[in-house]
């Protein structure tokens, strides 16, 4: 579910797939945090994502879905010593990542990409960690409150 919502969010706003690229979708990577088992979430959600890019081939179905493994592991490392840490750890990562792989797919300058990436990146993943933080903590009331024996509205 949560590679299908990250998918989706790439769809949805077109800025997406620009060399600039804003995703909106990076807001939801922090999730690691708490929940690690999500890990794979981001790379098939990348993986997925990357299909409708105009630079896809193997530097968007290979190494940008290989980057989000090692930048969500790192997240949840990190993570759990300072979540806003982790979360810098992993937009870094795929600031890095991505301004590399432009470097050979468009045959620019590395420095070109790397502040305005590492800036959208950095804006949305710590963002991203009190947002995820209130959507971890509803969820967890969510299925706390399922379970049989629960007395609701208490």
């Amino acid at each position: 579910m949560v590679a299908a919502a990250y998918a989706v969010l790439v769809y949805v706003f077109p800025v997406s797939h620009l060399p600039l690229q804003m995703r909106i979708a990076e807001i939801l990577k922090p999730l690691v945090i708490w929940e690690p088992q999500l890990i794979p979430a981001f790379v098939i959600g990348n993986f997925l994502s990357n299909l409708g890019s105009p630079f896809v081939g193997p530097w968007e179905l290979v190494w940008m879905p290989f980057v989000n493994l090692a930048g969500a592991w790192t997240c949840w490392r990190l993570g759990r010593l300072n979540p806003y840490l982790g979360a810098a750890a992993y937009a870094a990562i795929t600031a890095v990542a991505v301004a590399i792989m432009f470097t050979f797919v468009l045959r620019a300058p590395f420095l070109a990409f790397l502040p305005p990436l590492l800036l959208s990146e950095m804006l949305l993943l710590v963002l991203g960690v009190p947002a995820m933080r209130a959507v971890h903590l509803g969820l967890q009331r969510m299925l706390r409150d399922r379970q049989p024996g629960t007395v609701h509205g208490a």
